[in-house]
């Protein structure tokens, strides 16, 4: 299913997912920010405000590493379970690689290479009341975006992006407490995707867009750190139609990002 609902994890529509979160005025805002201004910049001037003089060494490629922390946005259809509720997010965390061409001072083609967890919490339904006992399912995906980056600036730089990714699914665990026949019950439970069930229920191919924006800094010609925000934007239920009732679930997922580059 290519139906992806948006905000709001406990509802679901028909209609695109993508189309309605752009309706949303803040998300409008940001974009216009993060991606349209840079672009229409990137072409006039080469930097922002007053730097010290720059090299004018151009380089074409870049390698580094991404670190951060991110909150997953677990979308589901609750038309008709009743023994959950789930919350509007969850933390998670996510590690990269980088690699990036630049045939242009102001233009950058990124592929990066991304662990990214896209974890999701809930809380149990007992007779109709919200029982506040721990549930976290914790996803570890791969990640594979490739991006094109608009920048504006030699030293200080701002950049904005946008692209698609592919990935896969790695891992899940799932952790928490339950009542028992004798009281309170935890378990910790490792989702083996060998398993009959796993293999009819769980699709672990995972397809979208990603979008976003930050800014960096040049260190002695050669050395590139900077901060971005990021959002990975899930096309894919990570579940196959294999119930005569599916309840479709999708991820979508915010990341905020630090990073490394060496200037080739």
């Amino acid at each position: 299913m290519l139906n992806n609902p948006i905000h709001g994890v406990q509802c679901f529509s028909s209609a695109p997912h993508f189309f309605l979160f752009l309706m949303n005025k803040q998300t409008l805002l940001l974009l216009t920010l993060l991606f349209v201004a840079p672009i229409l910049c990137a072409q006039q001037t080469d930097t922002l405000i007053s730097l010290p003089p720059a090299s004018s060494h151009h380089s074409l490629w870049s390698v580094g590493l991404t670190a951060g922390l991110g909150r997953n946005y677990h979308v589901v259809d609750m038309s008709y379970m009743t023994d959950y509720r789930y919350s509007k997010y969850a933390p998670g965390s996510s590690f990269g690689l980088q690699l990036g061409f630049s045939p242009l001072r102001w233009l950058t083609l990124r592929v990066d290479g991304v662990m990214l967890q896209k974890n999701y919490q809930r809380s149990h339904v007992i007779g109709g009341t919200t029982i506040s006992l721990p549930d976290t399912t914790r996803n570890t995906y791969i990640n594979l975006p490739v991006l094109l980056m608009f920048n504006v600036g030699k030293v200080v730089r701002l950049h904005a992006y946008g692209g698609g990714y592919w990935g896969r699914w790695l891992a899940s665990r799932r952790t928490g407490t339950t009542y028992g026949m004798n009281g309170l019950v935890s378990y910790d439970e490792q989702l083996d995707f060998d398993s009959p069930e796993s293999q009819l229920r769980d699709n672990r191919s995972d397809v979208g867009f990603v979008w976003g924006g930050g800014i960096s800094g040049i260190i002695k010609q050669k050395i590139e750190v900077g901060v971005e925000a990021r959002w990975y934007y899930g096309l894919y239920d990570i579940q196959k139609d294999y119930m005569s009732h599916p309840n479709p679930r999708y991820n979508t997922t915010f990341v905020l990002q630090g990073g490394i580059s060496y200037l080739l």
